[in-house]
């Protein structure tokens, strides 16, 4: 029997067995080869650390944009023709939207400082050092338990083995803080100089969008600038609409808790409930730091009880998260499957970190959108 013989089909196949060995060649070179990644991840690092109010600058342009767009239409709306025929760039809408965020900042800032001011620190130290000191109370009498059972009579070098982990993580954060503070003022300097490049990105996008469109076509040709704006068109979109709508649902979900955890009567309810929604930016992590605070506010409460009720608050509230809010905020604009987050989530967080955590979904958006362009042109050049 003769099979039949497709030199296209083939061709695919190679292109697709070639495509996966790279991939997992660079995986393996990055995971596995200590030095290489040493090299790669401190080339990575020092080019961020040069270019970072740059960065900044496009970060705070991409999450700003649909603000100032909104901004821009409300002023416009509300001016004669005459002036609407002068107006030459959105100097109004950057102005209100900065405006706006600064008087947000301002806000939430004073009411932490009212809060912080009326939370007794020196009270809330002896209460924590207290319960430490009940917990080890706990394991050693549940060692004594275990050794009059006869079950785990190692248990005293497992509790030993436990207690020298934990001291040498500590030890480890204590030393990332050491080495993380002397660097804050830069980090700042840093935000402050990619807040004022974005106001002007923001202002003038129509003007910098053509300047750079003539650039493109007079040095790299016409073909080169269609290909560059398309991938920039799609690269924008992409993590325009993901962290505006992570945005939105850190928001929601951030007033939803603490709406949550002030009813449940839990200390701190709104500040909990604040950290807790925001950290919904970094999808899945946001449930956890909520469960992680609200045992501790509800177990330092004295009323262990309150603890109980915000976990199954926030349960609940996880699954009104994922079932309506996400879809309509985030996966309208991605179309990402949960399976691919979650896939993304641990590749690019073991790549790069928190920041691979909190631009993983956009980034694996990216992918997924590059490997479906390519199946197409490869099926058109088939259909042809």
């Amino acid at each position: 029997m003769r099979l039949p013989w497709n030199r296209k089909y083939m061709e695919i196949g190679f292109h697709v067995i070639l495509t996966v060995l790279l991939l997992v060649g660079m995986i393996a070179l990055l995971l596995r080869l200590s030095v290489a990644k040493n090299v790669i991840l401190q080339t990575a690092g020092t080019f961020l650390a040069v270019f970072a109010p740059v960065f900044w600058a496009f970060f705070f342009t991409l999450l700003l944009e649909p603000l100032t767009a909104f901004w821009q239409r409300f002023y416009e709306k509300r001016c004669t023709l005459y002036h609407r025929s002068r107006i030459r760039n959105r100097k109004a809408g950057a102005t209100l939207t900065y405006l706006s965020i600064g008087l947000i900042l301002f806000l939430i800032g004073g009411f932490l400082a009212r809060k912080i001011g009326q939370t007794n620190l020196s009270a809330l130290t002896e209460q924590i050092g207290d319960y430490i000191r009940q917990a080890g109370d706990m394991l050693v009498l549940l060692n004594l338990k275990l050794a009059e059972m006869g079950i785990l009579r190692n248990a005293e070098w497992i509790f030993s083995r436990w207690i020298e982990q934990a001291t040498h993580w500590m030890q480890e954060r204590m030393l990332w803080l050491a080495d993380v503070i002397p660097n804050i003022g830069g980090s700042l300097l840093d935000v402050l100089l990619g807040a004022v490049v974005a106001f002007y990105l923001l202002m003038e996008k129509e003007k910098i969008r053509g300047i750079a469109g003539e650039l493109s076509r007079v040095l790299l040709g016409e073909k080169i600038t269609k290909h560059a704006k398309n991938l920039f068109h799609e690269v924008y979109t992409v993590f325009a609409g993901y962290l505006s709508g992570q945005l939105l649902d850190a928001s929601v979900m951030a007033v939803l808790f603490s709406a949550a955890f002030t009813i449940v009567g839990l200390p701190h309810g709104i500040l909990i409930g604040l950290v807790s929604g925001f950290s919904n930016l970094i999808p899945y992590f946001g449930a956890v730091m909520a469960f992680f605070l609200a045992v501790l506010a509800g177990l330092f409460s004295g009323a262990p009880m309150k603890a109980v009720y915000a976990s199954v608050l926030i349960l609940l509230l996880q699954q009104v998260d994922s079932i309506f809010i996400v879809p309509k905020a985030v996966g309208q604009k991605l179309e990402l499957h949960p399976v691919l987050v979650l896939l993304s989530l641990a590749a690019f967080g073991r790549m790069f970190g928190f920041w691979g955590l909190l631009f993983a979904v956009p980034l694996g958006a990216l992918c997924k959108n590059f490997v479906l362009w390519c199946y197409r042109r490869k099926k058109s050049d088939i259909c042809q």
